[in-house]
């Protein structure tokens, strides 16, 4: 394996990871107010009519879906042609149908509003993404970004993260390019000891 080998394959490695990060968009989906939050419709810009409902609180009591407490985030898919699920490594209370909510108060990671460990919700979908969907979704306070929510394909269909903690938000496309010249880097080592091993 030649170093011009490693740094052609380290290129084209980053030109995919920009290739992908340009093609998936950002996109805001709106603001939320301090008293009142924000309760939309995050993929209406893509797919008129969509039913896919998220909601971010603001500084008061919120509960849009009817959880019968306060809570901090959710979302509603009850209305969309998709089945969608809570993946395993997620912990948003169920309310039923598609409809999932994060708690305002989390015990020991603390109460709404402070970034300490709030829990990114995880779903999933066996049906994948129209590529208008995938992207950076984000819901801006008076501060800035309030949440993130990121949508993508992978092989078990569509699937989508909700960071309620801007802090917890998705990799750089710079460091998806490190990781991904690291394994051609691993491989390339590999693949010359295996030589190596031969010649002996």
């Amino acid at each position: 394996m030649t170093l011009k080998f490693l740094l052609a394959s380290a290129a084209f490695a980053v030109s995919l990871v920009g290739a992908a990060a340009a093609n998936a968009g950002a996109h805001v989906i709106g603001t939320e107010d301090e008293v009142t939050g924000f309760v939309g419709n995050f993929l209406e810009s893509a797919f008129p009519g969509t039913q896919y409902i998220v909601a971010s609180d603001g500084e008061s009591s919120f509960d849009p879906f009817g959880a019968g407490y306060d809570t901090s985030d959710g979302l509603n898919f009850n209305n969309v042609g998709f089945t969608w699920t809570q993946a395993a490594d997620s912990t948003w209370n169920y309310l039923g149908g598609q409809t999932w909510v994060l708690p305002a108060a989390l015990g020991a990671c603390g109460n709404e509003n402070e970034p300490i460990c709030e829990p990114v919700g995880h779903f999933i979908s066996p049906s994948a993404w129209n590529p208008a969907a995938l992207g950076l979704w984000y819901i801006l306070d008076s501060e800035g970004v309030s949440d993130v929510i990121w949508t993508y394909n992978t092989s078990n269909g569509a699937e989508l993260k909700f960071f309620s903690d801007p802090s917890l938000s998705v990799p750089e496309p710079a460091t998806w390019a490190l990781v991904l010249v690291g394994f051609v880097g691993v491989g390339a080592t590999l693949r010359g000891r295996r030589k190596e091993a031969a010649l002996a």
